[in-house]
């Protein structure tokens, strides 16, 4: 985003005003601009990790996702500092090269939970062309923000919120509102694209917003707890412009 780019009015122009009802669109990442990846693949991932430092797999994996909330809005520093602390509390003596092969292997795992979806690309696109513009809020760790401007999706996209660095994580309504304030739009004229993590879709309605689910492609489950949403729900991206375009 450019200097003094964030927060100013941009608004849908003339041209376009007439045919969209949404003045921005507001998307989560993980899920929803990408592919669902199965629960299996999370718990291999992580247990590589674990095996890298010597640590038993299934006590380090408790750690680590019940650390996740603090770890996700940087209480715990980057990765690689988080790693060392959870190796720390289970009383793993994890040398500075195991630390740094684990480090390795996680951003490589999480780069490949980031295939997006088919329609993601074209849709951003469109929207873009439409002069809606677009933010996104992701509940995430140091690698999806430190690696953000390599992804195809980033040009598009002119307001990223990662909880990391927002030191906020969903579904705080002070992250939506970091959102808005940078796109300088009301909620009000913010349609919220999400695949239910978090209690993002909750969170986006009562910040104002009007939220709508996105299901997993396929017959991929990827979420490990339910989502408790009766509100509406989309099968894929391309149908986000059926829900922006006026009827």
């Amino acid at each position: 985003m450019a200097a003094g780019d964030r927060g100013r009015r941009r608004g849908v122009s003339p041209r376009y005003a007439a045919i969209v009802r949404y003045q921005a669109v507001v998307f989560d990442f993980f899920g929803t601009l990408t592919v669902a990846s199965a629960p299996e693949r999370r718990v291999a991932a992580i247990t590589a990790v674990a095996e890298a430092i010597g640590a038993p797999p299934e006590e380090f994996r408790r750690v680590w996702w019940e650390t996740w909330s603090d770890r996700c809005v940087g209480a715990m520093g980057d990765f690689s500092t988080a790693l060392a602390d959870v190796a720390g509390r289970l009383g793993v003596p994890a040398t500075a090269e195991q630390l740094a092969a684990a480090a390795e292997l996680r951003r490589s795992g999480e780069r490949s939970f980031r295939n997006l979806r088919r329609d993601a690309v074209s849709t951003l696109r469109t929207l873009r062309e439409w002069d809606v513009d677009i933010a996104l809020i992701s509940d995430c760790t140091d690698e999806l923000p430190d690696e953000w401007d390599t992804l195809e999706v980033a040009p598009y996209i002119r307001v990223p919120v990662f909880s990391y660095t927002a030191r906020l994580k969903k579904p705080d309504p002070r992250i939506f509102a970091l959102a808005c304030e940078g796109l300088g739009v009301e909620p009000a004229g913010c349609l919220f694209v999400g695949d239910g993590g978090s209690d993002e879709l909750a969170g986006a309605t009562a910040a104002g917003m009007t939220a709508v689910r996105i299901l997993d492609e396929g017959t991929v489950h990827h979420r490990f707890e339910p989502v408790n949403w009766t509100g509406p729900e989309i099968k894929s991206l391309s149908e986000v412009l059926d829900l922006v375009s006026r009827p």
